[in-house]
């Protein structure tokens, strides 16, 4: 029996709900996007995106990346929720998911998730080496990743994690002991995220002033492959390595690009 095609369909909520702006993230330049999204723009991408796909028996899915969703007031939660549901309640697509910060996640905000059909909930976690998400700034701790994780896991939704290679005095041996952490939690999906030096990020101030080397693209190679089989053997899928190129999102060779430098093409 053949597999459904399926298709995402990407809401970018870039910086809403984040408390703090950590040394490597320009959401803004990475989204492509910088103005705060209203219901209508969610019915207008959706409707756009419907229209576009080919195959009709398809698993079609809205996700709202960027930010941290759940961080953002529950009055703005729930008016994009809300237009994303009534497509899942009308058939026109399948399922919802969400992009948040391990220290956003609480029971209450679970509920909320679950009165809107959101099936998937995936972690910011970036590593569970505490000294390096302090580097970077992150704002939580492993402790927050572990206590956010069983929480969704005991309410029932799919579970996701996202980690990046090549942070600031991260290790071959951190990352593949951050993967190590991860699969005992057991997320479903994972995805990698190789370093890109943004403009107008704390990590392109570290890396001008020779105080940042990103890994050169065989490096973060190397170590997304060894990362990705170790997540395969446990049987989580990597769904993702790398951010989507994108007119901003590409070669520093490029006048328009936001990247300065990059660990992977």
């Amino acid at each position: 029996m053949k597999e459904k095609e399926q298709y995402i369909i990407p809401i970018f909520v870039p910086h809403l709900g984040c408390p703090n702006d950590c040394t490597f993230c320009n959401q803004k330049s990475i989204s492509g996007q910088t103005k705060k999204v209203t219901k209508g723009e969610v019915k207008k991408t959706i409707e756009q995106y419907l229209k576009s796909f080919k195959e009709e028996d398809s698993y079609k899915e809205v996700a709202f990346f960027g930010g941290s969703f759940t961080g953002i007031e529950k009055e703005k939660q729930e008016e994009l929720l809300q237009v994303a549901y009534q497509y899942v309640k009308d058939k026109k697509i399948d399922s919802i998911r969400v992009s948040t910060r391990p220290d956003y996640i609480d029971k209450e905000r679970l509920k909320l998730l679950k009165k809107y059909g959101v099936k998937t909930i995936e972690l910011g976690v970036q590593s569970t080496n505490d000294y390096i998400l302090k580097k970077c700034r992150r704002g939580h701790t492993y402790e927050d990743v572990k206590r956010a994780s069983k929480l969704i896991r005991r309410y029932r939704f799919e579970l996701g994690h996202q980690m990046m290679i090549g942070l600031p005095e991260s290790t071959k041996i951190d990352e593949l002991n951050t993967a190590r952490d991860l699969a005992k939690l057991k997320p479903k999906i994972v995805r990698l995220y190789p370093v890109l030096v943004i403009k107008n990020t704390e990590l392109e101030k570290e890396y001008n002033a020779g105080e940042y080397e990103p890994l050169r693209v065989e490096q973060a190679v190397e170590r997304c492959k060894e990362l990705y089989y170790f997540f395969t053997r446990k049987k989580i899928s990597v769904i993702r390595m790398g951010l989507q190129t994108t007119d901003l999102i590409c070669s520093p060779e490029n006048e328009k690009s936001e990247v300065v430098a990059r660990t992977i093409s």
